[in-house]
Order: C-alpha cells, then sequence, then structure tokens
C-alpha cells in the first residue's frame, strides 16, 4: 500500500510542468515600472480666512448695537465732580511736598555754610593758646631790649662799639623777629595804637592824662602792645589815653 502511494506521487510529479527558471541576466534586462498610489491633499486655508473674517464681521456688528445712540456719551456728573475733588486733592499734596522740598534743601544748605564757618574758625583759632605763650615770650625779650640803653652799646672810653653787648642785643632782637615772624604766618599780628583813638573793644586804658596839644580820647602811649589773630583780638593793648582839659 506504501509503494502505491509513492507510485501515485510520482506520475503526478511527471505529468505537471515545471516552470521555467530564467537567468539572472535576462530578469536584470527587464524593467521594472514603478507603482505609485495615489494620493490627495486639502488645504485648510480657505476656512482658516473665512473665521477671522465672520469674527471681524461679528465683533462690528456687536459694536455698532453695544455704541452710543445718536453719537452722544451719556457722563455721570457725579462721578466727575467726585474726579475733580480727588485731583485737586492731589495737586495741593504736590505743591506742599514741593514746598516742603525746597525748605529742606534751604536747610541743608544754611548747615553747610555754617559748618564749614565752624571748620574754619576752628582752623584759624586753633593755636590761639599757643600764641598767647609766645606772646608772653615776646613781651619779656622788649623788656630786656628797653634794659639796655643805647649809650651802653658803645663803650664809654674811646665810644667803640661794645662788641659783646651789642651781639647780645642783636642775638635778642632776632629771636623776637622769628617769633614775630612765625605768629604772623598762622595770622597773628600785633599792633600799636599810639596816636589813634581810644577803641574799648582793643585797647585797655591803664591811665588818662590831659596833655596840652594832643587830642583828648587819643592813646598817648602804648605799654604793652596788642595783638590779633585774623580778625579775632588776641590781647587787647595796654595804654594811656590823653584827657580832656576842659
Amino acid at each position: 500500500m506504501h509503494a502505491a502511494r509513492s507510485l501515485a506521487r510520482a506520475s503526478r510529479a511527471i505529468a505537471r510542468p515545471s516552470p521555467a527558471v530564467l537567468p539572472r541576466a535576462v530578469v536584470a534586462a527587464v524593467p521594472c515600472r514603478p507603482t505609485f498610489s495615489p494620493l490627495r491633499f486639502y488645504s485648510a486655508a480657505p476656512e482658516a480666512q473665512q473665521e477671522p473674517a465672520a469674527a471681524t464681521a461679528e465683533t462690528a456688528q456687536n459694536g455698532a448695537g453695544a455704541g452710543p445712540k445718536d453719537g452722544k456719551i451719556e457722563v455721570d456728573a457725579g462721578k466727575v465732580d467726585e474726579l475733580t475733588k480727588l485731583l485737586e486733592e492731589q495737586k495741593k499734596i504736590v505743591a506742599e511736598l514741593k514746598e516742603a522740598r525746597l525748605r529742606t534743601l534751604a536747610d541743608f544748605e544754611n548747615l553747610q555754610k555754617i559748618s564749614t564757618r565752624e571748620k574754619q574758625q576752628a582752623k584759624d583759632f586753633a593755636l590761639q593758646a599757643f600764641a598767647k605763650d609766645l606772646i608772653s615770650e615776646i613781651d619779656v625779650l622788649n623788656l630786656a631790649l628797653r634794659s639796655i640803653p643805647a649809650e651802653r652799646l658803645v663803650s664809654s672810653s674811646d665810644h667803640t662799639p661794645n662788641s659783646d653787648l651789642l651781639g647780645l642785643h642783636e642775638g635778642v632782637k632776632l629771636t623776637k623777629r622769628g617769633i614775630e615772624k612765625v605768629l604772623a604766618k598762622h595770622g597773628v599780628v600785633a599792633f600799636d595804637p599810639t596816636g589813634e583813638q581810644f577803641d574799648p573793644n582793643k585797647h585797655e586804658a591803664l591811665y588818662q592824662a590831659p596833655v596840652p596839644g594832643k587830642e583828648p580820647g587819643s592813646v598817648l602811649e602804648c605799654q604793652e602792645i596788642g595783638y590779633m589773630i585774623k580778625d579775632r583780638l588776641l590781647r587787647p593793648a595796654k595804654v594811656g589815653v590823653v584827657l580832656s582839659t576842659e
């Protein structure tokens, strides 16, 4: 039975024609025509353009319906008065703030001027106590110079200069002159009011005496010179005053 089945299969295979096998060169020479599936593209641009146009028309229609009738705008008088009053109040506040600002600036400028002046005064008069001490030393040197008469500076026998005493006298004068230069450098200046009118703000009267030919109230002599530091009195001059004879 098995042999009969094999024989039947073999007979069917012989009876069926076998497909022809083409060479590779022949297959490559046959042109292949590509096939495309048809596609259609649709654009939504017209619809997009139509939507804004429709929206614009609808907005214009709504705006025309909501606008004022006969071109007139209704105004709330009470609201206008309230806003006007509020505006006036704000203007007053602004004016007050401007005035306060100007006052503050003026006060600040005055404070700056006062501070600058006080600093300058403190700088000018910082050496006041030291200057007074130097003035006292100048008084001592003046007394030393006055204690040596001019005739003692020369020899009494042959009228030749007394070299030792003359050298000492010149040394004291140079020392006094050097101290006065230092004081003048810092604004301390000496003054001798002899012959001037007596000024109680700058002079200290030690005595009064009637002197014929002299103007009453004038300074007869200055026993101790005065000193000024800048425009301030450092020490008054001690003077004698001419008394009126009437």
